[in-house]
């Protein structure tokens, strides 16, 4: 959003000045939707952001890597096999397999960390700042931030390759609100699921496979009463959203206490009360630390991204609708690519943030007349 709004005005400004004229402005100002062009001012504020968050990971001791803009389709399609493929930007190289522009770096960074941890390096702190590439298909959503599905976006991460358990799931959370205070954002609050809590639940109180999958979508993308349509379509079912919202791990009980609601139909998994002991001991680690003010649970979040076993969050500032920043825990992603290790990591959204703190606010008129 910040970003259409801003050309905009560099545009409207050099028209209102008689600098070129409605036909020229059309011609100059057509570029692919949703590909970004960085006015002066604008451009260094987002260098300086990017920086800032950079030279604060690496002291917390993850190095800078970079990797190509394109990657094979059949390597994003190891990470998820059930890929969007629709917002994939691909075409055949001359070789004659298929290409993409990175839609997310993580898989890149699998790809990458494969070789290193099949060779004995058990533990790789990585940093990186790159752009990444999703296709839309609604041609006036990819000029807008807010729509959360832009284009060309740029993302600041880090990836712990090696880092297990809960102690190194609190130790990302921290690093995250750290790097925004470092970045001067003063106000952030992040919402914390696990990746197999949902499924793992619905199937454990009589959901069946098909359904559950169909009601997993409906939690993707924030579509309750639909869930709860659904889900209510059996008598049984009904309440389930509710019951997700209930389920609270700064009190181990409450996962009982729901189930007891339900009566004999619940038939808990082992693997249902091992992800729930996770995010119990999570719960207390944040308290112990001090970031409970500053997250907060919700299993009723839920993101598609199959290579997700764990922890899976989302940080959110006032006056931005879409996330800041994700991230997640994906223990068997390198399994894909020869290697096993755990890992955990996250990204910024650098545009997103800067339209937290405001920064493409007066962007527009001085430097992108002179630019013109």
């Amino acid at each position: 959003m910040a970003t259409a709004r801003v050309e905009w005005n560099v545009w409207m400004a050099v028209i209102g000045r008689r600098l070129i004229g409605i036909e020229q402005w059309m011609e100059f100002a057509d570029k692919p939707l949703g590909m970004q062009d960085g006015y002066a001012g604008f451009a260094k504020q987002r260098r300086v952001l990017e920086s800032t968050i950079v030279r604060h990971l690496e002291r917390e001791g993850h190095e800078l890597v970079s990797c190509g803009a394109f990657e094979y389709v059949e390597t994003l399609l190891r990470a998820r096999p059930a890929g969007p493929l629709e917002q994939w930007v691909q075409w055949v190289d001359a070789s004659g397999r298929a290409v993409a522009l990175r839609p997310e770096m993580t898989p890149s960074i699998a790809r990458m960390a494969a070789p290193l941890v099949s060779s004995g390096q058990r533990s790789l702190r990585w940093s990186y700042a790159e752009r990444v590439y999703r296709r839309v298909a609604a041609p006036t959503a990819s000029l807008q931030f807010a729509s959360g599905s832009v284009r060309e976006s740029t993302q600041v991460g880090v990836e712990w390759i090696g880092g297990s358990g809960v102690l190194a799931d609190v130790r990302l959370l921290e690093l995250c609100h750290s790097a925004l205070r470092e970045a001067g954002l003063a106000q952030a609050h992040t919402v914390l699921s696990h990746a197999r809590i949902a499924p793992l639940f619905l199937a454990a109180v009589g959901i069946s496979q098909g359904l559950v999958a169909q009601l997993l979508a409906l939690l993707h993308a924030g579509k309750y009463v639909d869930f709860e349509e659904l889900a209510g379509s059996t008598p049984a079912h009904g309440g389930l959203l509710s019951a997700l919202r209930k389920l609270r791990p700064e009190q181990p009980r409450s996962l009982e206490d729901v189930f007891a609601t339900f009566g004999e139909r619940v038939s808990p998994s082992s693997d249902l009360v091992a992800a729930w002991s996770e995010l119990v001991e999570l719960a207390a680690r944040m308290r112990e630390s001090g970031l409970s003010a500053d997250m907060t649970f919700d299993l009723t979040f839920h993101r598609d991204v199959a290579y997700y076993t764990g922890l899976i969050f989302e940080t959110f500032a006032p006056g931005v609708g879409v996330p800041i920043a994700l991230g997640g825990r994906y223990d068997h992603l390198l399994q894909q690519f020869g290697a096993e290790a755990p890992a955990v990591g996250f990204a910024f959204e650098l545009e997103q943030l800067m339209e937290a703190k405001g920064m493409a606010i007066g962007w527009s008129t001085r430097a992108g007349v002179a630019s013109c």
